[in-house]
């Protein structure tokens, strides 16, 4: 007679993907992530709601950036809408605004690409970095973000280039990796205000790796001012201008002097998001599942929306509507799905603990810990400011996933970290990657739905 285990094992097995292409799908993580992401393409309005085109318009007809009172989206630094003038040449036909597209989608592949070698190179378990790979190859959210005309999608290749030359800097802490890693960083400043939180963080990072090369600490103070001098020097042209124009150098578009100015007041109908402590302690994922899109049951949850817009489509965006029919349910079974490697971050979360405390114990600072800790730290820096400005802006849309896609290698580092240590447990390691499995056959499910409602609608 079967056991228990045996016969739960056979059910996930019955659930895993058999032959065909997504059996291809899960064996060449790769492949699909660049596959998925030129198959969007193909059908993704360059839009979501966000009216970055507007300030792409301006510099090209204008020849200037425009201030913050001036567009929605004009309080953004402006390096992503002056390196967008590369496509576009004034055209508002559907091919023409494909054109300008094309630069996010390169953008997209390229901070794929920079993924698949860091996990290829910081990850040892094989099984792992596959699980890896494809969390970051279809996550629908992250590829929908990374194919619109939005600033987003340099947002995110510029954070991946920042945690590589990071954890190059790390193994060898010469002044060109240095100087390389206050680029990199400067150039995060002028693309989006995400980076922000990436200063501290990254000026720690510094100060550790410095001291660890055992210079003195006038060489460590020295290394540290001339990181923050030339990221800040690079990057701070946006909050000069606005504290110039405004008094304010973080001047944001939910601001009622901008509002008032642009005409378009739609900040009054997303507050009070914060209905008391239930906005910070309801996680019930049986409520999202019902209600996987936003709605009053739902959109008072900060963990709520946050969960909701990572893993699926919680936001109604652009052309992709299939959240507006009963497709929707989809995103259900991704929210159940979903809790494995969320639980699996928790763990890795865990995980990262326990070594910051041996470090703190054995004052001995190993290379790989050191990249790591900076991956966790910065992801929960930039985690941190997204919530942080959701509370103190109390408006919905400000706690949105995307927010922090900057800071993804963070994600992967958690994922990754609570994997390997269940990898460990050979009885529930098979279980959890066979769920795995599952999901990521449901992020690709899910942008076949989206193809096929637009085609037959």
């Amino acid at each position: 007679m079967k056991g228990p285990e045996t016969m739960l094992s056979e059910r996930l097995r019955r659930l895993e993907p058999g032959p065909g292409y997504f059996r291809i799908f899960l064996r060449f993580p790769f492949l699909a992530g660049v596959v998925l992401r030129l198959f969007v393409f193909l059908f993704q309005d360059p839009f979501n709601n966000d009216y970055h085109f507007q300030v792409i318009d301006w510099i090209h007809k204008n020849g200037t950036i425009p201030i913050a009172t001036q567009l929605s989206q004009a309080y953004h630094p402006p390096l992503y809408y002056v390196l967008a003038q590369l496509f576009y040449g004034g055209d508002f036909s559907m091919p023409g605004l494909k054109v300008l597209q094309l630069f996010s989608l390169l953008t997209s592949l390229l901070t794929f690409v920079v993924f698949t070698l860091m996990i290829n190179r910081f990850i040892e378990s094989e099984r792992v970095r596959r699980s890896a790979t494809l969390l970051a190859a279809c996550l629908p959210q992250l590829i929908m973000f990374g194919n619109f005309v939005s600033n987003d999608s340099l947002a995110n290749l510029i954070g991946a280039l920042l945690f590589l030359q990071a954890y190059l800097y790390v193994e060898k802490p010469n002044p060109a990796r240095k100087v390389g890693l206050a680029v990199i960083l400067g150039l995060g400043l002028l693309t989006k205000g995400t980076f922000l939180a990436f200063i501290p963080v990254v000026l720690g990072l510094v100060i550790v790796v410095e001291w660890r090369s055992r210079k003195r600490w006038t060489a460590v103070v020295l290394s540290a001012l001339l990181v923050a001098a030339l990221g800040l020097g690079i990057g701070a042209y946006k909050y000069v201008e606005s504290y110039r124009h405004f008094g304010d150098p973080f001047i944001h578009n939910a601001d009622p002097l901008v509002q008032k100015a642009t005409k378009w007041n739609w900040a009054a109908a997303q507050k009070h998001t914060f209905t008391g402590l239930g906005s910070v302690f309801d996680w019930n994922i049986p409520k999202l599942m019902l209600h996987p899109t936003l709605g009053d049951e739902t959109r008072h949850s900060y963990f709520l929306m946050m969960y909701g817009t990572f893993w699926y489509q919680y936001l109604y965006e652009s052309n992709l509507m299939g959240n507006k029919t009963g497709f929707r349910y989809l995103g259900s079974l991704i929210y159940l799905l979903a809790l494995v490697p969320t639980l699996v971050m928790f763990l890795g979360a865990y995980d990262a603990g326990a070594k910051l405390r041996a470090v703190i114990s054995r004052r001995k600072l190993e290379t790989r810990t050191i990249q790591e800790l900076f991956g966790v730290l910065a992801f929960l820096a930039a985690f941190g400011l997204v919530v942080y400005l959701g509370i103190r802006i109390d408006i919905w849309s400000c706690f949105q996933s995307r927010l922090f896609f900057p800071a993804f290698w963070g994600v992967i580092v958690l994922f990754s970290s609570g994997l390997a240590r269940i990898e460990r447990r050979p009885r529930i390691a098979p279980t959890v990657h066979r769920l795995l499995n599952v999901l990521f056959v449901c992020f690709a499910l899910y942008f076949l739905t989206e193809l096929a409602i637009i085609l037959f609608s």
